[in-house]
Formats: C-alpha cells, structure tokens, sequence
C-alpha cells in the first residue's frame, strides 16, 4: 500500500469524521479531568485540588486517544480478528504502548512551555517508570475504540445485506411480474383474434371496427417502455377500449355500466390489471348465455384512503366452493399474482359469485401507493 493509500485509509475511511474523533476526546477529556475536581468539592478539599495533575493529565490522555483514533482504525482494518489474531493483540499492545508514552510527552513538554512543570531528566525517569501501570488503562481503551470500529462494521456490513437482498428482491419481482406480462398478452390477443374471426362471416364492416381497435389496444399492450403502474383513467381508456370490441361482437346484448368516483381517476395501479376481470365478466357470465347482459364497472375513494374497485356481472355466475373459485382461469391467477408482488399484504381481492346470481371481483388498494416496478 502506498502513502496515500495509508493516508487515506487511515483518515479518509474513518467511520467517524476526524474532527468527531477529536472533539470526543476533548469533551471525554473535560469530563473525566472535571470529576476529581467534584470530588474534592464534595470532601471540602479544592484548595488540594491540582489543576496541572488531576485535570491536565486525563485531560490530555483523552484528547491524545482522539488524536490516535485512525492509527487505532489501520489496525483495525489491517488484521482480521479471525484470522490473525496474534497479530491483532500484537497491535493493540504496540499502539497503547505508544500512546501511554507519547502522551506523557506531550504533556511534559506543554507543562514545560507554559511554566507549570519543567520537562527535563527527572520527569522522564518517572515516565518510564509509571508506563507499566499506565499501560492497562490505555490497553482497555485500546479495545474500547476497537470495538467501536467493530459495531459499526458490523452495522454497515447488516444494513448492506439488507440493501442487497432488498435489491435482489425488487429484480426478481421485476422479472414474475414481467413473466405474468408477457403471458397476459398472447392470451388477450387469441381472444381478441377469435371475436374477429366470429364477426367476419356475417359483418365485415364490425369486424373492420374490430381490427382498427385492436391496434390501438395492442400499442399499448406491447408497449415495452410502458410503466408497470399507471393512472385509473388510463386503465379505464383501455378497458372502455376493450369494451367497445365486445359490444360490437354481442350487438345490442350488452350492456356496459360505468359509475366511476372522478376521485379516483389519478390514482395508480398496476397496468392491465383489470381487463382479465372484465374478460372473465363477458367470458363466464355473458357469453355461454343466450340472455341480454349487464357489466357493471365500479369505482369509489373510500375514507380509509382506499381505492374500491368493483367489476360485475349479471350473468350465470359459478358455484364457489368454501369461498374459493374450484378452477380459477389463467386472468383472475394472473390478478392476483401481480398484486401479491406488487402490494404484498397491503391489497384485498374479494371474489363472489352463485350459480343465476352473477359474478363480481370487489379490490381494494391504497389510494396514494407508487409502487414503480420499471
């Protein structure tokens, strides 16, 4: 590693900004060389309180820490504890070692300076003689610091984890809902292509209606750059587009019903989540009857900041089975696949039906969520 390598593992990497570092240790500095000046207060003993000794000293041994903080982080990062252990403890012996001597100097020579205590021979001797002792005060705080860098570590390498299966996540939904896309389509144009094919044999001009329609229907459908949620209006465009070929298939048969809350029309939802329930109203309700037919297009921004959306029909409807449909098609599957994905838990899908009675597919979708899946 070179200098600025060092340099900038050693400062620019830091965890915690430099000048935090030091401002820590300033304000350690003045809490623990205040204390035993509060002790001597409550004792009634201030005028044996040293300001040189009992202040200066822890004082500066703080600050000093503050001072040291990125030699202490190179050796963190340096050797690994589980690999290198010998040479961790080895590290950490060296660096208070180094500490306990050097801020004995520095506190020597700025007494000098300032005329508090002369800095010479003597002072030295005791120096060396006190390191022993002193060596296991700074050793613990040795490993205070160390162990700082290791939480934080360990903070950072979790809240990555989490970041990175959060992304893997968001990529694997991305590509099932792009599946269930792709699968939508070649199934909504077959159905289309066959209501053509029924019309040609006896109205061309219809069918003509048809074929002009479906265009613009599957401009949207094979959009690749089209968004995966877009505004209730849009969906209702498409689907009135949508409508507008079926009726043309029944003739007057149909009827189509919109009671649509203008609230809602901005709200976002997945795109072409809806025209599988209307498929599935005309498909299962209207078509194998030879009666007159209604479908019912609801909805309404409920106060619990909802969106309700109701499709309905009043067709032959079919015989659930403990609340559930016993063979559900490939559009209500469909459905309901794309909003687990998207909405998770935060969605309802409520369907009811009963032979003679219709059917009906009642959502329910938070009225402000955004769930962009581009």
């Amino acid at each position: 590693m070179d200098d600025f390598g060092l340099l900038r593992l050693m400062f620019r990497d830091l965890p915690i900004k430099y000048i935090y570092c030091i401002l820590i240790g300033i304000v350690l500095g003045l809490f623990l060389g205040t204390r035993f000046y509060w002790y001597f207060l409550l004792w009634g003993e201030t005028g044996n309180f040293n300001w040189e000794r009992h202040f200066a000293s822890p004082f500066t041994n703080q600050v000093w820490w503050g001072i040291l903080v990125p030699l202490v982080f190179y050796a963190y990062s340096k050797f690994d504890w589980k690999t290198q252990k010998m040479w961790v403890i080895l590290a950490s012996i060296l660096i208070a070692l180094f500490h306990e001597i050097t801020s004995y100097f520095v506190w020597g020579v700025f007494a000098d300076l300032f005329g508090m205590e002369p800095f010479d021979w003597t002072q030295m001797s005791k120096i060396f003689k006190s390191v022993p002792t002193g060596f296991i005060s700074q050793w613990i705080q040795y490993w205070v610091i160390w162990g700082l860098f290791f939480g934080l570590d360990y903070s950072k390498k979790y809240r990555d984890k989490e970041v990175e299966l959060a992304r893997i996540e968001n990529q694997l939904s991305n590509a099932q809902l792009e599946a269930l896309r792709l699968q939508l389509q070649p199934h909504f144009l077959f159905n289309t292509l066959n209501t053509i094919s029924s019309l040609m044999e006896f109205n061309i001009k219809d069918s003509q209606k048809i074929v002009s329609k479906l265009g613009n229907l599957l401009r949207t459908v094979l959009d690749e750059d089209r968004p995966s949620t877009i505004p209730f209006r849009d969906e209702l465009d498409f689907i009135k587009n949508y409508l507008d070929i079926e009726q043309v298939r029944f003739s007057d048969r149909l009827k189509i019903t919109y009671e649509i809350d203008e609230k809602t029309l901005e709200a976002r939802m997945p795109s072409l989540i809806l025209q599988p329930l209307v498929e599935n109203a005309i498909k299962h309700g209207f078509a194998k009857s030879s009666n007159d037919g209604e479908i019912k297009i609801y909805s309404k921004a409920l106060n619990n900041n909802n969106l309700e959306i109701i499709i309905s029909d009043d067709g032959i409807g079919v015989e659930m089975i403990n609340g559930t449909i016993p063979k559900m098609g490939i559009g209500l599957k469909n459905v309901r696949d794309r909003l687990d994905l998207i909405y998770k838990k935060n969605y309802s899908m409520k369907i009811e039906s009963s032979v003679g009675n219709g059917f009906s597919v009642r959502i329910l979708l938070p009225f402000n969520w955004f769930p962009e899946q581009e």
